[in-house]
């Protein structure tokens, strides 16, 4: 099996097991919210350096202080260590940003680096 069938194929597995244990808004958020810039960064990235998708999750759910949800595109989760990747697409970061925006999305990644991702 080539390289890209062996992608296609654990990519798919890789979504359905994620579906598979979610319900509600979290089951909802990754149909809606894992979209092409999030694939691409799978297949052209992700894919390319690990070749797996082990201890990576999409759309991962941490709630805040006050129970206030965020969702990080992908976080890899290992032993004592989280990464959290945010794929930056043009249109929702930067062409729709207000100062609000903007400061929300600061609040966020502070929030997310203290923590520990």
């Amino acid at each position: 099996m080539n390289n890209k069938k062996q992608y296609e194929k654990a990519y798919a597995l890789f979504l359905e097991s994620h579906l598979a244990c979610r319900n509600g808004e979290r089951r909802d958020r990754l149909k809606r919210g894992h979209l092409y810039a999030e694939k691409t960064f799978c297949e052209h990235v992700w894919w390319p350096l690990q070749e797996n998708f082990d201890h990576l999750h999409p759309e991962y759910e941490v709630l805040d202080w006050r129970s206030q949800r965020y969702f990080c595109d992908f976080v890899w989760i290992k032993s004592d260590t989280k990464i959290a990747i945010e794929i930056k697409g043009y249109g929702a970061h930067v062409q729709d940003m207000d100062r609000r925006k903007f400061c929300n999305e600061l609040n966020r990644e502070t929030f997310l680096t203290a923590m520990g991702f």
